[in-house]
């Protein structure tokens, strides 16, 4: 109680609300400027500075209002400090590139191309959930035509739409998708009107460069695109050969609608139900327009995608996926999306993999920031012995698209091919905690330790993909390798006998028979499966450098099978 009064006497409990009152009015109005001015995400760097600040001033206040002599001059200097401390921080603020506006975590900036941007969904605001995949679709669409921008690099849709709904600051999202810019907006679609508003932000300052709101129809939107796309490279003073392309892909707004379905399910997943409800819509559009090409291009990937993930027969789909492939380039041969499509035709098709990797690069000319151009590049240069080369394409679509799945699945493979287990179970274990209920990928990690010798952590593996993939004979066939590998040939042959007496209903992949039977000993039988792999067109046939393979790559029919594929599988390719 002395004391208090002792601090009451020498007015330093009046100093130190005095203090206080002007530190927290002071921030408050300050903030309240900035937030005005350059939105909330710009204050939070100003009010920590001033709570350090205010913080650090707290002593030296108190100091001055103890000092007897100075009395009533010493509250004074106290209020002086609080304000001066007001006042400082607002210069600081006003300062380019000081702390307070670029952060703490503008280190995390300092290697970031400048000339990047991520496109984060846009907001459905329509008030009907339904809707979302128009405004998603909006933000896709737009996406695509700023990858056919050179020089500016451009974070893909599924690490974009990665953060949609997730409470994760712009800055923050920026850093970890390692782009300098980020592009968000809203879309409020009203029957045939829609309201698009779109804003540009610098993460690393956390200012906002630009922002427009356009209300157009539907069929209109595509020259929003164009026009948000060109206040873009203004802003970030890119150099442009040709003007940005913001023609309609289509003028019927049902196929449209209907397209922007397909991509929908597209976005939501490689599941078999998914990529049938993606075919759907996609057909409808070209139905309801047939100069749609975009629409025929959609299409035809979808349908490889149902051959090669073997959710349907190959030779049921690949044929269609031809001509659809086809109609998009005789539409449009400037199409990234129809030469991506051709590329995995002649891939998985026509086993032609030189035509595969021109259909690639060509895809990449017209689209430098599309990953699935380099997806699909790093594949062909698997395919062709090239693993060097195929390893920089994956790791360019890492760049791209560090938050898919399959930007990292490139990778693995590679490293697989190359005997680099440590490095592909890196992979394939980030993989896993992407995906942590895909049967595939507890089956692949089991895999990869086979391959280690770490036994025990492979049947680990391999009894929760068992669990979760149930009546999958690619699962089944999977495991089965892996136990005939492990010496466990009962349970290999109940496995493999599995798979097989679902042929009747289901594809069964004869490349991953091909595989059991390889690990079993029984190697002509293995190549006998190979080739019926070609005959049903499996995927599995342009991984024959897999090294589940390696036993058979001196075997004569090996040898022949390679020279046929003209693939280089076999020790002695090359020298027929």
């Amino acid at each position: 109680m002395a004391l208090l009064r002792e601090l009451n006497d020498r007015g330093v409990v009046r100093a130190a609300a005095l203090y206080v009152a002007i530190a927290w009015g002071g921030t408050e109005i300050l903030v309240f400027l900035i937030e005005a001015l350059q939105g909330e995400q710009a204050s939070g760097p100003v009010r920590k500075y001033l709570a350090i600040l205010f913080i650090a001033g707290f002593p030296v206040a108190m100091y001055l209002a103890w000092t007897r002599d100075l009395g009533l001059r010493a509250r004074r200097v106290v209020a002086a400090g609080a304000m001066a401390a007001v006042l400082v921080a607002a210069l600081i603020w006003l300062t380019p590139n000081s702390p307070m506006t670029t952060g703490d975590s503008a280190p995390q900036f300092a290697n970031v191309d400048p000339k990047s941007i991520a496109v984060l969904p846009f907001v459905n605001m329509s008030g009907d959930e339904d809707n979302t995949y128009f405004s998603h679709g909006m933000s896709e669409e737009l996406l695509n035509v700023l990858t056919r921008v050179p020089g500016l690099k451009v974070s893909s849709r599924t690490s974009s739409f990665y953060f949609a709904g997730r409470d994760v600051s712009l800055r923050d999202i920026a850093a970890q998708l390692a782009v300098r810019h980020i592009l968000e907006g809203s879309v409020r679609k009203s029957g045939n009107n829609v309201r698009i508003t779109a804003q540009l932000i610098d993460a690393k300052t956390d200012t906002h460069l630009w922002s427009e709101t356009y209300d157009r129809k539907v069929l209109d939107t595509f020259a929003v695109q164009g026009e948000i796309a060109a206040e873009i490279v203004d802003e970030l003073q890119l150099n442009l050969i040709s003007p940005i392309r913001s023609a309609r892909p289509t003028e019927n707004e049902e196929a449209f609608d209907k397209y922007l379905r397909g991509w929908h399910f597209m976005r939501v997943g490689w599941g078999r139900d998914e990529l049938l409800s993606a075919r759907k819509y996609f057909s409808e559009a070209t139905e309801l327009d047939p100069e749609f090409a975009q629409a025929h291009a959609l299409l035809s990937m979808t349908e490889t995608s149902l051959g090669n993930f073997r959710h349907l027969a190959p030779k049921d789909v690949f044929p269609t996926a031809q001509e659809s492939a086809l109609t998009a380039l005789a539409l449009d041969d400037t199409s990234p999306e129809a030469h991506i499509a051709m590329g995995w035709l002649a891939l998985s098709y026509q086993f032609d993999w030189k035509k595969a990797e021109a259909e690639f690069r060509r895809a990449i000319e017209l689209a430098p920031g599309n990953f699935i151009g380099y997806n699909g590049l790093s594949f062909a240069l698997q395919t062709g012995g090239q693993l060097d080369e195929a390893l920089t394409a994956s790791k360019r679509v890492f760049e791209l698209d560090p938050m898919m799945i399959w930007s990292r699945n490139g990778q693995a493979e590679v490293y697989l091919k190359q005997h680099e287990y440590d490095a592909g179970l890196e992979q394939a274990l980030v993989m896993l905690e992407m995906q942590p209920d895909d049967p595939l990928m507890h089956a692949w990690v089991g895999s990869l330790y086979v391959a280690k010798g770490m036994h025990a952590k492979a049947l680990e593996y391999g009894r929760r993909a068992e669990r979760l993939g149930a009546g999958d004979p690619t699962i089944e066939l999977m495991l089965a390798g892996q136990h005939a590998q492990l010496g466990n040939e009962s349970k290999a042959r109940k496995l493999l006998a599995q798979a097989l007496a679902r042929r009747d209903s289901k594809f069964v992949s004869p490349g991953t028979v091909a595989i059991v039977y390889t690990h079993l000993g029984e190697h002509d039988v293995a190549i006998d499966w190979l080739y019926v792999a070609v005959d049903e067109f499996d995927s599995f046939i342009f991984n024959l450098n897999y090294p589940d393979f390696d036993a058979l790559r001196s075997e004569p029919r090996f040898i022949e099978l390679c020279d046929q594929l003209r693939m280089p599988c076999a020790e002695t390719w090359g020298e027929q």
